[in-house]
């Protein structure tokens, strides 16, 4: 005890073994370590995050009257397409989703109407608590099928 450290006097009179000091560079390693880790499982996550939502079958169709733009710089990206050919199969896509879009909106109540009576048959077979777990289920893949928040868009609304 020739250091005179009250802490180190007390914990001898108590009794109690001595607490060795901290190494603060074994202490900065890790923290710096942790934080590398952390950062490096982050990018990581964003990575797969992006890459699972861009192949989603349904990625880009919320974006409405962008998408033939977006459809065709994509195919001009991947099939090397010239801008005269970009510019003729956007047009394609334009005209053809428009009359697409005017389909769906004419079908859209039927389909409407009998996913209903579906889901209608199906809980009267389940019980309350299974019905409400199918419940979720069903409109995972029933969302498809719904535009603009559950309500077919009107023609008019898409080009």
């Amino acid at each position: 005890m020739a250091d005179n450290d009250p802490d180190e006097a007390c914990s001898h009179a108590l009794g109690e073994a001595p607490i060795a000091p901290v190494n603060r560079r074994a202490r900065l390693r890790s923290l710096v370590l942790g934080v590398v880790i952390l950062l490096c499982g982050a990018a990581v996550g964003a990575v797969v995050t992006a890459l699972a939502i861009e192949r989603q079958p349904m990625h880009g169709m919320h974006r409405g009257d962008r998408l033939p733009e977006l459809i065709a710089a994509r195919m001009q990206e991947k099939y090397n397409l010239t801008d005269a050919q970009k510019g003729q199969l956007q047009a394609i896509f334009e005209e053809h989703g428009k009359k697409l879009s005017d389909i769906r909106a004419e079908v859209q109540p039927s389909v409407e109407a009998e996913h209903e009576a579906l889901r209608r048959a199906v809980e009267a077979v389940l019980t309350p608590e299974q019905a409400a777990d199918w419940e979720k289920e069903f409109e995972k893949w029933r969302r498809p099928w719904h535009l603009r928040g559950g309500k077919p868009a009107a023609p008019a609304e898409r080009r």
